[in-house]
């Protein structure tokens, strides 16, 4: 019960701060026109500063900065805000899960965030042909 409890919070925290960085990374670029590389590497940096404990150590900045990562798609490709929220879903839910894999890979966050964003546009299309 107490492994539950824990994997819960570890992803209840990522999914924060995945949704954060996919928010503030797209907003940045749809409603004050910021470049995207720009809006991007703005998210990372703030989320840089964001504070952590031992238990999160440095996942809470790295779940930000591939939600930056995703934030960056076009307003074509993202819809709605439910579509946000979907992604960082999904994109919470593969970071929680390869959590302790790919280490000292480079890649791992944009890996994440586009396999989030184009599992939603793949349903979307889905849904829509139907």
């Amino acid at each position: 019960m107490q492994a539950i409890k824990k994997v819960s919070l570890f992803y209840s925290v990522k999914l924060l701060s995945f949704f954060l960085g996919l928010y503030g990374c797209f907003m940045l670029h749809q409603l004050l026109e910021v470049p995207i590389v720009v809006s991007a590497a703005s998210i990372g940096l703030i989320g840089s500063f964001l504070p952590t404990t031992t238990q999160f150590q440095h996942h809470p900045q790295a779940a930000m900065y591939a939600g930056a990562f995703a934030g960056m798609c076009s307003s074509d490709v993202i819809n709605s805000p439910y579509e946000l929220v979907v992604i960082s879903l999904i994109g919470a839910a593969i970071y929680t899960s390869l959590k302790n894999h790919f280490i000292g890979v480079g890649g791992k966050l944009g890996a994440i965030a586009f396999v989030s964003v184009a599992s939603v546009v793949l349903c979307t299309m889905v849904i829509s042909k139907w």
